[in-house]
This record gives C-alpha cells, sequence and structure tokens, in this order.
C-alpha cells in the first residue's frame, strides 16, 4: 500500500502566537527552509531552487524546490499550526517523482516539527490530514 502524497500535520502547541511564530521561524531556518511571506494567521516557506528545479526537475536533488503556507490560529495558552500541502506539491518541476519527494519532504518535516514541540514540552497534541 502506498502512502498518501496529500496531507499534513495539524500541532497544537502551549504558547501565544508570538512565540510559536518565533519557534516555527528558527526551527524552518535551521533546517535550511526561509520565510517568504509572512501575514496575520500565515507564514509561506520555502527552500531549493526554483532554476535548478526548472533544469533538473525531481533530480534537482537536495535543491529541489518546495513551498508550504503554514497557518497559526491563536486560543486560550494554545497556538494551532496547520502545515499542510496539497497533490499537486513538487509536481509542476518534478512531475510524478517530485510529487513523491515533496510529499516525502513535507512528512519527514511535519514529523521533526513535531518532535521539536514535544522536546520542550510545549505539544498538547497533533493530528495529521
Amino acid at each position: 500500500m502506498t502512502r498518501p502524497l496529500t496531507g499534513g500535520a495539524v500541532l497544537t502547541v502551549r504558547g501565544d502566537l508570538r512565540s510559536v511564530r518565533a519557534a516555527l521561524e528558527e526551527f524552518f531556518h535551521s533546517r535550511g527552509w526561509s520565510v517568504e511571506a509572512e501575514g496575520p494567521g500565515r507564514i509561506d516557506i520555502a527552500r531549493g531552487s526554483r532554476r535548478r528545479s526548472v533544469l533538473f526537475g525531481a533530480f534537482a536533488g537536495r535543491n529541489f524546490h518546495l513551498s508550504a503556507p503554514i497557518e497559526l490560529r491563536e486560543g486560550a495558552d494554545v497556538t494551532e499550526i496547520r502545515y499542510l500541502w496539497g497533490e499537486s506539491a513538487g509536481r509542476a518541476l518534478g512531475g510524478t517523482t517530485g510529487r513523491a519527494r515533496a510529499a516525502r519532504v513535507h512528512r519527514e518535516t511535519a514529523t521533526a516539527l513535531e518532535q521539536r514541540f514535544a522536546a520542550d514540552g510545549r505539544l498538547v497534541g497533533t493530528r495529521t490530514r
């Protein structure tokens, strides 16, 4: 059975929106992602090179371009992090292989994000999509 190519993780963590946003930005920067845009309750992240991905497609290796929106929702003493990716992630630049690579990288990143908040005791709950 193959794993689904769409998905995401919804994490509920202790902390206000400002502190959770700072922790997210630090986490993604440490893993080679950059913040492309920010807005109220949203961070758009990206990594890799669009140029190399256009030239080499899924075979751009670690430079394969990926992006994802992260939605943040503040509640009472907690913030919900919605890190979601769709079926089209990676497909435009890498076809079927790119889509599978994108899904794998996003799943691995979501797992690492969950472990990061669990390690400092801030993780309240998580669910997959």
